[in-house]
């Protein structure tokens, strides 16, 4: 019998937004209602502190590129999850070799829903 997953709220509430590698912008994110008015944020250029680390809110996940902790790498997209959504029904989707995309899986009554968050310097037409 499969497990039951917990249902995930009739409506999902997304932010997506580019940082610019601002510690004030990402500051004021951090320190703003999130988890009452978004489910997932999705997140361009994080700032990343001296120790290599990308803050996250209280209440949620947070979701980095596999390959972050590589020697010189520059992450440019993160996902932060709602802790209010069981982590059950979803799921991180491996993206190797790029700091630039991050993604997860929600599944659900309603089947499955991929999420990409996607950077792209807009230089070229890589992606």
């Amino acid at each position: 019998m499969p497990e039951r997953l917990q249902p995930l709220p009739n409506r999902l509430r997304i932010l997506q937004i580019n940082l610019n590698k601002s510690e004030k912008a990402h500051l004021d994110l951090l320190n703003g209602p999130l988890g009452t008015n978004w489910d997932i944020v999705l997140i361009q250029e994080p700032h990343v502190t001296k120790f290599h680390t990308i803050r996250t809110p209280m209440k949620f996940r947070q979701i980095y590129p596999v390959d972050r902790w590589k020697q010189g790498a520059v992450v440019r997209s993160a996902i932060w999850v709602n802790s209010e959504i069981d982590t059950k029904s979803w799921k991180t989707i491996t993206i190797p070799n790029t700091n630039d995309i991050t993604a997860i899986q929600l599944q659900g009554h309603y089947g499955k829903l991929t999420i990409f968050n996607v950077y792209n310097s807009c230089t070229h037409s890589i992606f």
